[in-house]
């Protein structure tokens, strides 16, 4: 076995990304939060808010994803179904303040579920995207079984990112009216979007197009070094002072806010 890799990028140093979305769910108050790909609910269960909805297609619970919550909405289905099927006021009973994007680590994949989390926020909310700061070659495969081969003996062995790195890339080029901050969030990275557009089409109107064109450039260490090149990296604790400056609390949700500490 191999004890070495390829890296990319040094280890991502900052706050667990766990830790800095659950502070930030309590510091901006947050009252409507989304998770996609909860899993096992790692960090659902740190998220502190009045109503937290999850999607995941086989949900693996070993936590309460109920604390600190008033209401959890779990749906079992694809992120795609969800979007699709989704009823605002009925579901989740307003728009969104804070959203993590964990779904299935393929670009194409991440980029729907932005698209669609983004037309149920506000221009103030938050979404964040989890895996797109990859460390290693072997963990940006497109193949999750191949990623496992390659990553045998390493430090980073059983990793996968995926090529959600790409997503970064497109935003940069289709969306550069958003604010887009990576944060050195450990281990992989937080990629957290504001300045939002609920409105936006350009991505739905033009997302078979932009498949096309990132599906031919190569998930590769000079693709992703670029990206680590063009973009500065936010330490996690100067990420959480700045989104924390936000609050969604008003009326009887200041509260929950004072019950949550």
């Amino acid at each position: 076995m191999n004890a070495s890799e390829p890296l990319i990028a040094g280890p991502h140093q900052g706050l667990a990304y766990t830790e800095l979305l659950a502070r930030l769910s309590r510091a901006a108050a947050v009252q409507r939060y989304l998770e996609v790909g909860v899993a096992q609910g790692e960090v659902f269960g740190r998220i502190a808010c009045r109503h937290a909805v999850g999607v995941d297609p086989e949900f693996t619970l070993k936590t309460n994803v109920a604390a600190n919550k008033a209401k959890v909405s779990l749906f079992q289905v694809m992120s795609d179904t969800f979007f699709e099927h989704l009823n605002l006021r009925r579901d989740i009973g307003g728009r969104i303040d804070l959203a993590f994007l964990d779904g299935m680590h393929l670009f194409e994949f991440l980029l729907r579920d932005f698209m669609n989390t983004e037309a149920i926020c506000r221009r103030d909310s938050i979404i964040a995207m989890h895996d797109c700061l990859p460390l290693a070659e072997p963990m940006v495969e497109r193949d999750p079984m191949r990623a496992e081969e390659r990553s045998l003996g390493t430090p980073h062995q059983g990793w996968w990112t995926g090529d959600v790195w790409k997503v970064v890339a497109i935003l940069t080029k289709y969306r550069p009216d958003l604010d887009v901050m990576l944060v050195d969030a450990a281990p992989t990275g937080l990629v957290i979007v504001t300045g939002l557009d609920p409105a936006s089409p350009v991505l739905k109107r033009r997302y078979p197009a932009i498949v096309e064109e990132f599906s031919a450039i190569p998930n590769d260490r000079a693709g992703i070094g670029r990206m680590y090149a063009e973009h500065r990296i936010t330490p996690a604790e100067e990420a959480l002072r700045r989104l924390s400056g936000r609050s969604y609390t008003h009326g009887r949700a200041g509260v929950l806010k004072r019950l949550l500490g």
